[in-house]
């Protein structure tokens, strides 16, 4: 029953944390939102443009996000779990790492397989990560509930800003290639 109870705690802390948000965000943040996808939707930037001026903007968000996380640098269970990549995030990474993708297009169940740019605890592509590690956060004030024992039997709030989301949609369907992949399947391992 303990469990229970401070699962209970938990998702209050995350309803709290997440009405926080909403109330506490700042207003040239919200504008710049609602102007994000009219903006990227319009410019005559290339794809890979487009795609890092939503990830500027999705770094000053969660900048203010992360505020209200546990999640901090070092702490990497989020990195066992899938994590679905477009095609087109897989050439930006490539174009700006330099790592050559290389195809596996073997379905298996990458759950709790370490994501192929992880190195001692830290994204090795921080700077170039995917949209879903941009916005996969936690907002409860313990990071144990990203343990695999109990991550998938308990529900907490997603953040979830449908401006980005409509812009990285756009995006997407914008570069014709609207498969999305494991992360694993288009990288090997970083040595």
């Amino acid at each position: 029953m303990q469990v229970k109870d401070d699962y209970e705690i938990a998702k209050r802390i995350a309803d709290r944390n997440w009405d926080n948000i909403a109330e506490g965000m700042p207003s040239s943040l919200e504008r710049k939102a609602e102007r994000l996808f009219e903006s990227l939707s319009a410019g005559k930037d290339t794809l890979y443009e487009k795609l890092e001026k939503l990830y500027i903007f999705m770094d000053e968000l969660y900048s203010f996000v992360g505020k209200f996380t546990p999640c901090k640098k070092g702490c990497s269970l989020c990195c066992y779990n899938e994590v679905a990549i477009s095609l087109l995030e897989a050439e930006y990474i490539e174009k700006f790492i330099g790592i050559k993708q290389s195809l596996n297009l073997d379905t298996q169940n990458f759950r709790g397989t370490p994501c192929p740019f992880l190195e001692d605890g830290a994204c090795s592509i921080y700077k170039y990560r995917p949209f879903v590690c941009r916005r996969h956060v936690a907002l409860f004030d313990n990071p144990n509930w990203c343990q695999f024992d109990v991550d998938d039997q308990y529900v907490f709030p997603q953040i979830r800003f449908s401006k980005v989301e409509e812009s990285y949609a756009f995006i997407i369907v914008s570069s014709g290639a609207i498969s999305t992949y494991d992360i694993r399947q288009l990288f090997a391992k970083v040595s």
